[in-house]
Parts: C-alpha cells; sequence; structure tokens
C-alpha cells in the first residue's frame, strides 16, 4: 500500500505544479493592456478651407491628447522644415492658424487661445550626404558633405488615420525620404523595431532613407536636428544627452542602451521637453539584429540668432523673434559604424525618435518575463524541496518499521 501511495502523490505533485505553471502563464499573457490615458482627437490641416482642399502637398496635422486635468497639443508641420511640437495647456485651449500668414512664414501665425504651460519642438533642419573616405562614421568639419534641405521637398501624404486611441500619418518626398508618425492614448512599445516605450505624453517620428543616389564613394548619411523649448535661455542651460542601461534587450534584442536628449526642465524639475532613441538603425525594411548597424550623436550646441535660422518652421510662426530668448539649440545624428559596408551597401536606413513631456518612461521587464524567469527558479526549486521531504519522509517511514520489527 505504501509503494502505491507515493507515486500517486508525486503525481498530484506535479499536476499542482502544472496548474500552478499554466495560472502564472495566462496571467503573463492575458495582462490588461495599460488603461486609456489621454483621448485623441486629430485633425488635418485645421481651418484651412481653399488651398489646402483636396492638396496632399500641404500637411499639418493637429492632434490634442486630453485628460482629465489638461491638454498636450502634437502638432505634425510638413509646411516648412518638418516640426514636431509638443504643448502642454489647459484642458479648453485650442490651436489657431492664419493660413496664408502661414503659407508666407509670418510671425504669429500660428496660435493658442491660451499661452502653453511648456512647449517643446524638435525641426530636422537639415540632412547630410558625406563622403566618410577614412570609414570612421564621423561627420567632421572637413568631409566632404552634400546638403538636402527639407524645405524645397514636395511632401505628398500617404496615409492618415486616428481614432480616440492612436493616431497615425505616413508622409513622403518621392521615394527617398519617408517619414512615419505616431500618436498614442496610453504606454507601451511601438509595434517595429526598435519598439521604443512610449506613453500618452509622447509622439514618435520614424524616417527612412530609401535608395537614395549615391553621391559619393563611401556615402553616410546623417540629420541636424534642432530643439526648441519656452525656457529662456541663459549661461549655463542647455540640453542634456544621457545614456541609460536597459534592463534586458528583450524588446530590441543586443541593444541595451536608450539615449536621452533632456531640456533642463526635464533633468531639474521633470518638467520639460526630451528626445529619446536607440542608438540603433536599420539598413533593411525587415528589421532584425542581422540587418542592424549604430547611430552616434553630437553634443547639442547653441543655435546662433534663431528668430532668423528658424524663419521657416513652426517655431518662427508661433514665437517669431520670442526665439531670440528662448533655448535653441542642435545637434547631428549620423547612421553607420565602421565597416558596416556604407550606405552603398543596401540603400536602406532608419532612425526612430521620440518627442515627448515630462521625462522619458523607464523600461521595465514585462509580466511575461518574470513569470518565466519565476518559473525557471522555482521549478527547480520546488523539485529541490519536494525531494528532499520525499527523502527525509522514506528514511522516518523506513526507520518506523525497522522499529516495528524490532519490538
Amino acid at each position: 500500500m505504501i509503494m502505491a501511495s507515493q507515486p500517486s502523490r508525486k503525481w498530484n505533485s506535479m499536476l499542482g505544479l502544472a496548474a500552478i505553471s499554466l495560472l502564472f502563464l495566462n496571467v503573463a499573457f492575458c495582462d490588461e493592456p495599460n488603461k486609456l490615458q489621454r483621448k485623441l482627437s486629430a485633425s488635418l490641416n485645421p481651418g484651412c478651407r481653399d488651398f489646402c482642399e483636396n492638396n496632399t502637398a500641404i500637411t499639418l496635422v493637429h492632434i490634442a491628447a486630453a485628460s482629465d486635468t489638461d491638454t498636450i497639443h502634437y502638432v505634425w508641420d510638413f509646411t516648412g522644415k518638418p516640426t514636431i511640437l509638443v504643448a502642454l495647456t489647459s484642458k479648453h485651449a485650442e490651436l489657431h492658424i492664419d493660413w496664408p500668414r502661414l503659407m508666407d512664414s509670418k510671425p504669429g501665425s500660428v496660435s493658442f487661445t491660451e499661452v502653453p504651460q511648456y512647449t517643446f519642438m524638435a525641426i530636422i533642419n537639415r540632412i547630410f550626404q558625406y563622403d566618410d573616405a577614412h570609414d570612421r562614421a564621423m561627420l567632421d568639419d572637413d568631409t566632404n558633405v552634400f546638403v538636402y534641405d527639407p524645405h524645397n521637398f514636395t511632401w505628398n501624404r500617404s496615409l492618415l488615420w486616428s481614432n480616440e486611441e492612436d493616431a497615425m500619418m505616413a508622409i513622403n518626398a518621392g521615394d527617398d525620404f519617408l517619414f512615419k508618425l505616431n500618436a498614442y492614448s496610453t504606454k507601451d512599445h511601438g509595434m517595429n523595431f526598435p519598439h521604443l516605450l512610449h506613453t500618452s505624453n509622447s509622439t514618435q517620428i520614424d524616417i527612412v532613407f530609401n535608395n537614395i543616389t549615391n553621391r559619393f564613394p563611401n556615402p553616410r548619411f546623417a540629420i541636424e536636428l534642432l530643439f526648441v523649448v519656452s525656457e529662456q535661455a541663459v549661461v549655463g542651460s542647455e540640453f542634456e544627452v544621457t545614456k541609460r542601461k536597459t534592463l534586458d534587450d528583450e524588446h530590441t534584442p543586443g541593444i541595451f542602451e536608450i539615449i536621452d536628449v533632456l531640456s533642463p526642465g526635464a533633468f531639474t524639475f521633470s518638467a520639460g521637453g526630451y528626445i529619446e532613441f536607440r542608438p540603433v538603425s536599420y539598413t533593411h525594411p525587415e528589421r532584425d539584429v542581422a540587418t542592424s548597424t549604430e547611430t552616434r550623436q553630437s553634443q547639442p550646441v547653441t543655435v546662433r540668432s534663431p528668430s532668423a535660422a528658424l524663419q521657416t518652421t513652426l517655431a518662427y510662426a508661433l514665437y517669431g523673434t520670442k526665439l531670440d530668448s528662448y533655448l535653441v539649440q542642435g545637434m547631428n545624428v549620423s547612421f553607420g559604424v565602421s565597416e558596416d559596408g556604407f550606405y552603398r551597401k543596401t540603400n536602406y536606413t532608419t532612425m526612430t525618435f521620440q518627442v515627448g513631456y515630462g521625462m522619458p518612461p523607464v523600461e521595465e521587464l514585462s509580466a511575461f518575463v518574470l513569470v518565466v524567469a519565476g518559473i525557471g527558479i522555482g521549478v527547480p526549486l520546488f523539485v529541490l524541496i519536494a525531494s528532499a521531504i520525499y527523502v527525509c519522509t522514506k528514511k522516518l517511514r523506513n526507520r518506523d518499521r525497522f522499529q516495528q520489527q524490532r519490538l
């Protein structure tokens, strides 16, 4: 009877362990998605009824992301140099655009019904193709460079879709320069590599340089990003570039680093603007480890006479000569690393980054990883404890049986 009951008990223990494991896996896979944090409302070329109608070359998308207490306005502007605006306002503030004045690059042509509590802009000012003759993947002052001015591009909007939870736009200049922009209502990871962690306080921009004519023997690409924040420019006030190590590479295999470019308000009071990206670029539409290369960024530098330098941007339309009193800085981001074959190898490269308000979200281990790790540690521990109990119990029973036989 004893020999028959022991296997049964072990089998019941294994069934119990399997049931617990399945329960944990079910929790991991069926974990509720994050609840709606902001309600999105998107409009294309708001207030433009004449020359904007049926004209895909004119694109300005306004997204109001409303919460119970405030609204974050995202503006994706391609009427001048590509500009992404993030503006924090009261809940009921509205965006107004004087379209004839905006198309003539007049200051004050864009405004809010209430002064925003904070604004942050990222501007794609210039795109460089340069000759990396020494394969150093560095854009130096003495490098041969061809400059593309995005203000001269003819943009074609190929997709615009939105609902209360997500907004998406795809736009291109020819088939060479492709842009995809997203806004979100919840905290989650982006669908495509590098799967950046976004929140409802950020908007994501994905850039592709596709099959662009190679102008040099060893071509590489870089972009010049300008940052404009509604923070006063004072001595010692500048953007700060930080590098964060991630907990794991679950979402972007092989990439354990995140680059944050923080405004003074962000890293001092957690109430400023930021740009965030992983230092990775992909050389093929099928993004994975095998098609990845690196990016490199320079240190931010101050832009002289911002109101003159930014006359063809949304920043000038909103602030005009006030820009000269605000903090305006720029930095270059180059794509590629030594011995990766240059741009000509695949004629394809990418960059994905986020622009947001507050502090960048922090990566955390997902429920699935925690459960798998828990099972990986818990199962051997459970087996070890169960085996020890079984051995001890068997020894005690054998000792009792021996003592009974002696009696």
